[in-house]
């Protein structure tokens, strides 16, 4: 028995308010600066609470405070989602405002997508969060694919090719990267955090969750091309092509596609020392 299709447009409003704290707490167990470190950042606009303005949250701690409605769908009998051949298939995140330690984040979810692969099924939610003043501050499209059992036959992959990049930055994982990000992102899914089950279900053993890849991503883009002010990224969009593992080097390259009035959209890749591309289909907007 797989999804329900008749989930499809299904709404989750749990009225649970998200409070936005610089560490964690025994209220909440998340914070902005022990999420940025998580995926090895060391941006002051972060972690620098001396600096004017103060502390602002990472832009990809809106998996965080987002991530509890999502988490309401996995664990919802009526959708009926086979958590342990779950992956993450793409994300995409608009960032609308800027959010701050102090802020009170809502969250809403809809699921937009139930589709059936020859290998097994998609799901997409699209969640939309406000802080406190009403001000929209995200909108994201989260899409998870539910391995089945059938392999169906392999496709051929051709050789892709990009243009040259016009930034690059390289990081060497932590062999336990995945349970760090697993703390600071409320990510435990068993894949990311229990070798032997990882490879119960098939996987090479545990994979670093396509989230904190995302997040290396985003520190790439803030660092190499923004002057590392992140209030200039407005969108990051990804598509988890290959399973990453703890220890491993990436590398995330990008160049610009087209300028848009004051947007400049790039597109990006993430491999590993191995050259093989672990993200693909990436997409920043960044503001000029």
């Amino acid at each position: 028995m797989g999804l329900n299709k008749a989930c499809l447009g299904k709404k989750y409003n749990p009225g649970i308010v998200f409070k936005v704290l610089k560490e964690p707490s025994p209220e909440v167990p998340f914070g902005t600066k022990t999420y940025a470190l998580a995926y090895n950042d060391d941006n002051p606009w972060f972690l620098d609470e001396s600096r004017p303005g103060g502390i602002i949250a990472p832009p990809m701690f809106g998996v965080v405070y987002s991530g509890p409605v999502v988490a309401l769908t996995f664990f919802d009998e009526e959708l009926n989602v086979n958590m342990p051949k779950l992956v993450h298939g793409e994300q995409d995140m608009y960032f609308h405002n800027v959010v701050r330690p102090g802020d009170e984040i809502r969250s809403e979810g809809e699921i937009t997508e139930i589709l059936e692969k020859e290998t097994g099924e998609i799901y997409s939610v699209n969640v939309r969060s406000w802080n406190q003043k009403d001000e929209l501050v995200l909108e994201a499209k989260y899409t998870f694919f539910i391995r089945g059992d059938k392999k169906g036959v392999k496709k051929e992959e051709k050789e892709e090719t990009y243009p040259p990049p016009v930034f690059s930055q390289t990081m060497k994982l932590k062999d336990n990267q995945s349970l760090i990000y697993a703390e600071a992102s409320g990510d435990r899914n068993p894949i990311h955090t229990d070798e032997n089950f990882a490879k119960m279900v098939g996987l090479p053993g545990i994979i670093l969750q396509g989230l904190c890849t995302m997040a290396i991503a985003q520190k790439a883009v803030i660092d190499e091309v923004l002057d590392r002010d992140p209030t200039r990224l407005k969108r990051l969009k990804v598509r988890f092509s290959k399973p990453v593992l703890n220890g491993e080097t990436l590398t995330t390259k990008g160049w610009i596609i087209e300028k848009k009035g004051n947007i400049t959209v790039l597109g990006f890749i993430v491999e590993n020392q191995n050259g093989v591309i672990v993200v693909k289909d990436g997409i920043a907007e960044v503001l000029k």
